[in-house]
């Protein structure tokens, strides 16, 4: 049983946080991206450790998977707190594709927005533009996160794939790192609020190249990378997992 009160105040502590390491990143972002970075990581890790939630990082392959860059796609998309461990795990440099709503929340949306997170609204050319950076970010060697459902899922079945990610991997010729994060369903389920302790884990299966592909190509690989995402929710989904 969770107790109301205790969830309020772990809350509470966690958006004091918000101020030293979020606040002062926002004003060490100007001089030391690396750094501001480091102070981002570290509020999500203290976020995660107030509520008692841990996490791990395995690789099918290596994590010198990363050095060449690419577009890291999230498999499944099961509670809002996959974007903090996410966060919290990645040891290097990672931009993600936001909307407008999202950079707005004070501190982590303002910091978001300094740090060079690629912000989109709701205006075709505009986003179109957007992510037109983003994907030269990662065809420069660095890494872009984005989600291919696009979407949580409120009932555990993965959602239906959406072809942005395989678009932009094939237009800058970068790899395509596929993660699965398992556990975070169990800690906080979609549409509650209480978040209970647990372990996460993130498993980045094999890099999927996309050197020689072109845009005729993009179905195929969206088809291979469902397949990549059909497999592993199958095998790591907490209680069992479906597909839409």
């Amino acid at each position: 049983m969770l107790d109301n009160a205790s969830q309020i105040a772990r809350y509470v502590l966690v958006c004091a946080l918000m101020v030293p390491l979020l606040g002062g990143a926002l004003v060490v972002a100007p001089f030391s991206s690396l750094q501001a970075r480091r102070m981002v990581r570290a509020w999500n890790k203290a976020f995660l450790s107030i509520f008692g939630v841990s996490f791990e990082v395995e690789f099918q392959s290596s994590p010198k998977q990363l050095e060449q860059g690419g577009v890291i796609v999230g498999l499944n998309q099961q509670s809002l707190l996959d974007p903090t461990v996410g966060f919290a795990a990645w040891d290097k440099p990672v931009n993600a594709i936001w909307n407008i709503e999202y950079a707005l929340i004070p501190f982590f949306g303002w910091v978001s927005f300094i740090l060079g997170w690629v912000i989109v609204r709701q205006n075709p050319s505009q986003s179109k533009r957007q992510i037109a950076k983003a994907a030269k970010y990662a065809g420069d060697g660095g890494l872009v996160f984005l989600s291919a459902e696009g979407q949580r899922s409120f009932d555990g079945q993965l959602s239906h794939y959406k072809k942005g990610p395989v678009v932009m991997a094939i237009t800058v010729q970068a790899p395509i790192h596929p993660i699965y994060i398992a556990g975070s369903r169990a800690c906080l389920a979609p549409g509650t609020w209480k978040i209970r302790p647990g372990r996460i884990t993130i498993r980045y299966l094999s890099p999927i190249s996309t050197t020689g592909m072109t845009y005729e190509d993009r179905n195929v690989l969206l088809e291979r990378l469902r397949e990549v995402g059909v497999a592993a929710h199958s095998k790591w989904f907490e209680g069992g997992g479906s597909v839409a």
